[in-house]
């Protein structure tokens, strides 16, 4: 297998240059590493993680070697390489794939990366590239900026500047993150139109034409999807979001026919909505009394004596 040389540039706050520490070395490597697998993952299957070990073509493109350590301009230059995930993942590259964010085959997993961060930088909420497990790898790379980093320069693709990482993208993670809805229950039917053994992804057509994608929990399950492809079917999972409330996907965790089911389940639920922090305002004497003064608070924020004298104004 062929690998290609890239370069990753790290600022420190002490100019290490062309001598840094091996423990500077390690903390670079354990924030960035994670990042490689499950940044590849998740253009490929459409999920950062999953149950289990790795497939064989993960292992192959998350395998970045580190073969030199340069300096320029007080710079720490780390020279790596990596394989082209055309050839890494090659069962992946023969089939089409369900994901918008399938990267050129001759891209590694670090361009990879790099692509997650500018998303992430960004911040765009409508992003196919990440999730939040992936979000939550960022933001525990805070600390490698707390300690003696300043920035990191990924190469994006072959030519041009690349991806600046600072911990600006580090806060723009942290707020992406809280935007991110909860994952929620759901059953959904649609038309069972794609299977992907190799990412164990499908795709459900909606009766209004839209196509969502959904992962399965283990390549087994594609063996026994197969009856269905064509028909229609209840998925029984989660629905997982992006941080603007739309849907990023389904992560299936079982699957019956879809015929004779309720046409309630024929819709992608909207994300749960947090219930807003009340404002209290203070009373007045242009404040109304009795019954229309119930009815302009939020119920449950009263204290117990405040809720007793509601009580007997209500009662007169």
């Amino acid at each position: 297998m062929n690998y290609q040389h890239q370069e990753i540039f790290v600022e420190s706050r002490d100019r290490y240059g062309d001598r840094p520490p091996m423990e500077f070395c390690g903390s670079v490597f354990r924030g960035l590493t994670p990042m490689l697998g499950n940044s590849v993952r998740m253009a490929l299957e459409g999920t950062s993680s999953s149950a289990g070990a790795p497939p064989a073509w993960l292992r192959r493109a998350a395998d970045v070697r580190v073969v030199g350590v340069s300096g320029r301009d007080a710079a720490t230059i780390f020279h790596v390489e990596a394989p082209p995930l055309g050839e890494a993942a090659k069962e992946v590259y023969l089939q089409d794939s369900l994901w918008e964010t399938k990267p050129a085959e001759s891209a590694t997993a670090i361009n990879v990366v790099a692509r997650v961060f500018d998303d992430v930088a960004r911040a765009d909420t409508e992003s196919g590239r990440y999730d939040r497990q992936l979000l939550n790898r960022i933001i525990h790379m805070r600390r490698l900026f707390d300690d003696r980093v300043v920035s990191i320069r990924l190469p994006a693709a072959k030519t041009g500047e690349g991806t600046l990482v600072t911990p600006q993208v580090v806060d723009s993670a942290m707020r992406l993150a809280h935007r991110t809805p909860q994952p929620r229950q759901i059953r959904l039917t649609g038309l069972l139109d794609m299977i992907r053994h190799s990412t164990r992804s499908f795709g459900l057509k909606l009766e209004d034409g839209a196509e969502v994608r959904g992962v399965l929990e283990t390549t087994e399950q594609t063996e026994a999807l197969k009856q269905f492809l064509g028909k229609k079917l209840l998925v029984l999972g989660r629905a997982v979001y992006r941080p603007s409330g739309k849907l990023l996907r389904i992560d299936a965790e079982g699957f019956e026919t879809g015929e004779g089911q309720p046409v309630l389940f024929a819709k992608v639920p909207p994300p749960r909505e947090t219930r807003p922090t009340p404002v209290r305002v203070k009373p007045s004497s242009h404040q109304r009394q009795g019954v229309p003064a119930f009815f302009g608070t939020w119920p449950g924020e009263e204290t117990d004596e405040e809720f007793e004298r509601m009580l007997v104004e209500l009662r007169g």
